[in-house]
């Protein structure tokens, strides 16, 4: 008869965990996210983007080519590889110097993008009125004309990286 007991008691466990094996499936199969929809309290719509950074974004007419072969005067300021990480040097010359006539080179040899924004930094409310590159993706160069950023020393940064910090006087 004990023998009898212990497979009915077997057989009932077994079978309450089939049911709680199907409940649970079904209970987070009903919850698991599903790819492509965002179904949360907390989410909000992006603003839309003012149309001369879509433009940029794009890579569209908001920014004009510069004629390089106008510019009898260069000046070219290397962004070096690993100033992405902080406390590495970052660029070079550090603190460049350029005529009003001159036209200002970053030539990124680092691996991963930078730019080269006037302003302290993000805090600065003056941050990117003088110049900005936009992003200058790994081997490649972004020009601003000396003239555009007018007479004086201008701190510049990076906005992917904001403790990258350099200068351009321009005289």
């Amino acid at each position: 008869m004990a023998d009898k007991t212990d497979k009915i008691g077997f057989y009932g466990m077994m079978g309450l965990a089939v049911l709680t094996g199907i409940i649970c499936y079904y209970a987070f199969s009903a919850v698991t996210p599903v790819p492509g929809i965002v179904d949360s309290i907390y989410r909000q719509d992006l603003p839309p983007a003012p149309e001369a950074t879509a433009a940029a974004a794009g890579g569209g007419a908001a920014e004009e080519a510069i004629d390089e072969s106008a510019f009898a005067n260069k000046v070219e300021v290397k962004i070096l590889a690993g100033s992405s990480t902080q406390g590495n040097p970052d660029y070079e010359p550090d603190a460049a110097t350029a005529t009003s006539d001159a036209l200002v080179t970053w030539v990124n040899e680092d691996t991963v993008p930078h730019t080269a924004t006037s302003g302290s930094g993000p805090q600065d409310p003056e941050s990117a009125q003088l110049f900005d590159t936009s992003i200058i993706m790994a081997g490649e160069t972004a020009s601003v004309p000396a003239e555009q950023m007018g007479a004086g020393e201008h701190a510049y940064y990076c906005t992917v990286h904001p403790f990258m910090h350099g200068t351009i006087t321009v005289t």
